[in-house]
């Protein structure tokens, strides 16, 4: 029995209700990405979820919930959080920015339908796409809105004028919601205006620290499920690291104490976030959690050391026979047994010998134990004697060294660089980048990024050029390491490698240069949006898969430009991404493509016509099956539509096929025959019962032998 309609306020007795109706939302949601729209299960679910809404509204024509990252707030009240149904959807959402959803009376089936696609999109996107608002109204829903979190509330700029109580609030809650984004990273007052209240607020102020500690384990959680434990470093990571510089130790040592009791929890996604923290940092950290005799797991304690006494490394043939950072009478001792070694000059250039015996000063001298000179001459029984200076030069540069000993390992690497490429040691070319790397950028160097040898060395023309014709010289696994090496140098790569995939003139080879592209990221996404006008069209189409990982409103915005492209595979690849972000744009121009009187532009939209769930496109594929094929093309044509229809999977479409199939007799053309068969390979995969059924009637007809295989494979 329904209650009397009121304008009275929600109240307690409505909470059971809206439990249930959340309850049955998510299973909507959930559902459609099993289900095509008009399926049974999905009928069946959007009526309840309805239902359930209708009874609410007799309370109130507008039912409104308040989204924080782990719960609900209803009319002033907090939904029970221990609910799993009421943390899923407040995660839900907030992961997507929304602030607040209101669900209004008049909501239809094919809105809420429409709203729960929606929800399938990333904030990024989102946001991309210039926020939900703008893809409810591009969608038609309107019964259903929403309040995007305001992220300007929680950026300082220079013009800010808060005054510190109110900007340590809108920081805690910045943290909380997983949205802090630590103002412009081209502005230090911003970062300087947040460190100088955490300073002050922090030390010796029990009641300041309890929220600020929680604040950060919800950041901390939320970042870690954004990044899906990756070890790339963002914008909002460098940002984060700036502001911890800032801190006093004191109030460092609390973050950390958060961040490793959240790492703790989970300790597979441990190795990505302190691959982002400066080492420096996390040396501190450390020595003051170990004289604290801190409670952080062994495991995760020895990870972060071992984060922070080097640079990260996949070399594997490193000398560990001892301490990490060795002293200057063991480095010098492990020199002497490597010029002590038997023919020596057979594996290494004359210079190696004498530029090496300059780095330390003629008056330290030293012993190494035996057991360690055993295992040392045990590794130079089994590999290069140049991986092994490799390993001790690494170890040197973990240490500040004077002008001339930075020259002369500047000049032993540029050597030794020359020589792993040659030999097609693409894993130590790896490792003296990155060894070189890490200590240009750290504050040890005497040599400037204007002035030093290495990284210029390794990023000249010629040398990058032969690198990239290494492909062709050697086989896998060395073609992996050279992929990886690319990847660690980076964007100086960017040009050579857009060049090369326009050159490219297999598939495979593309996807060699389209997955190095990806995965070098960065600064290589504006070479790319810089390269894609006057280029040919299969060069285009391939750059704007690579763009296709990276989106942001930029690329976006070409993206769009680009479904006009004039030729239709670039328009096919354009649309592909814009479903994944503007599905409104994506579907218009997949109709217009759909409708075009020229073959190939319609059977370029018809591959990814199931990426629409608009109806309209639907009827269009079905019509394309009443034609008779006159050509192999159009044969080409309806064969590809037919595949398109399986993965779509409507039920609508199973009469369309059975008419093709009841075609039969002598009149019955080659090209019809042919696409008979088509149909029947592809109901083998196509869902539903109905499907089913259509195979069972043809066991006994003139298909009964391509029937029973397609009713077998469906087993």
């Amino acid at each position: 029995m329904n209650r009397p309609k009121s304008t009275s306020q929600p109240t307690n007795q409505d909470k059971p209700l809206l439990s249930s109706f959340l309850y049955e939302l998510n299973i909507a949601r959930r559902q459609l990405a099993l289900y095509p729209t008009d399926h049974p299960q999905i009928k069946s679910s959007i009526e309840k979820t309805l239902s359930l809404l209708n009874e609410l509204f007799q309370s109130n024509p507008t039912i409104t919930l308040g989204i924080a990252p782990d719960g609900l707030l209803f009319e002033r009240l907090w939904l029970d959080k221990d609910d799993s149904n009421h943390t899923a959807f407040a995660e839900y959402f907030s992961a997507l920015g929304i602030a607040s959803v209101s669900f209004h009376e008049g909501l239809k089936g094919p809105e809420l339908i429409r709203f729960n696609q929606l929800l399938r999109s990333d904030r990024d996107v989102v946001e991309a796409s210039g926020g939900f608002s703008k893809l409810l109204d591009q969608q038609q829903i309107e019964h259903i809105s929403v309040i995007p979190i305001d992220y300007d509330a929680f950026q300082a700029s220079q013009n800010f004028t808060e005054q510190q109580d109110q900007l340590w609030e809108t920081f805690l809650h910045g943290l909380q919601n997983g949205i802090l984004d630590f103002g412009d990273t081209e502005s230090d007052f911003d970062l300087t205006a947040i460190a100088d209240v955490l300073n002050q607020r922090l030390v010796d102020n029990t009641e300041a620290q309890n929220p600020y500690a929680e604040s950060i384990d919800l950041f901390i959680e939320k970042r870690l499920r954004q990044d899906n434990f990756s070890s790339v470093t963002t914008a909002t990571d460098r940002k984060f690291n700036a502001l911890l510089e800032q801190l006093n130790p004191e109030v460092q040592d609390q973050l950390f104490t958060s961040i490793f009791g959240v790492l703790d929890r989970h300790q597979d996604a441990a190795p990505g976030l302190l691959k982002k923290i400066p080492a420096q940092l996390l040396q501190n950290a450390i020595a003051r959690k170990s004289q604290q005799n801190s409670k952080i797991s062994s495991r995760l304690l020895s990870l972060a050391k071992s984060l922070a006494n080097g640079p990260e490394s996949t070399f594997n043939h490193k000398i560990q026979t001892g301490p990490k950072t060795l002293s200057h009478d063991m480095v010098r001792a492990r020199l002497d047994v490597l010029f002590s070694e038997e023919q020596q000059d057979l594996y290494m250039p004359s210079n190696y010998q004498a530029a090496l015996g300059q780095i330390l000063s003629n008056d330290i001298s030293g012993s190494i134990p035996d057991d360690e000179k055993l295992n040392l001459k045990k590794q130079l029984e089994t590999q290069p004697i140049e991986r092994n200076f490799v390993a001790i030069l690494g170890e040197m540069l973990q240490e500040p060294l004077d002008s001339d000993q930075e020259d002369a390992v500047q000049q032993n690497l540029i050597e030794l660089s020359r020589y792993f490429l040659d030999t097609g040691d693409f894993i130590s070319l790896s490792e003296i980048y990155r060894q070189w790397s890490h200590y240009l950028y750290s504050d040890k160097a005497h040599a400037s990024i204007f002035d030093e040898k290495v990284l210029a060395n390794h990023t000249q023309t010629t040398f990058m050029t032969e690198v990239l014709d290494s492909f062709e010289l050697w086989e896998e696994p060395t073609q992996n390491h050279v992929s990886d090496y690319i990847v660690t140098v980076g964007d100086p790569y960017g040009d050579l490698l857009i060049e090369q995939l326009g050159r490219a003139p297999s598939w495979p080879e593309r996807q060699r240069w389209i997955s190095i592209l990806e995965n070098i990221g960065g600064d290589t996404q504006q070479k790319i949006l810089a390269s894609l006008n006057d280029r040919p069209w299969y060069l285009v189409r391939n750059l704007l898969t690579v763009l296709s990982r990276y989106l942001d409103p930029k690329s976006i915005k070409v993206v769009q430009q680009l479904s006009e492209h004039p030729h239709p595979k670039v328009r096919q690849e354009a649309i592909r991404i814009l479903f994944s972000c503007n599905p409104a744009t994506a579907n218009r121009q997949l109709l217009m493509d759909l409708r075009n009187n020229d073959l190939e532009t319609r059977l370029t939209a018809v591959q990814i016509a199931d990426l629409s769930r608009d109806p309209t496109v639907l009827a269009l594929l079905h019509k394309y099956l009443d034609k008779e094929p006159s050509t192999d093309t159009e044969v080409e044509l309806i064969s590809e539509t037919i595949r398109t229809l399986t993965r779509i999977g409507n039920r609508e479409s199973i009469p369309v096929l059975r008419r093709i199939l009841k075609k039969q007799g002598l009149l019955v053309s080659r090209r019809t025959k042919q696409l008979q068969a088509e149909i029947i390979r592809n109901l083998a995969t196509f869902p539903g019962s109905t499907a089913e059924k259509l195979l069972q009637e043809l066991t006994s007809g003139k298909f009964k032998q391509l029937a029973k295989e397609a009713l077998e494979q469906r087993q």
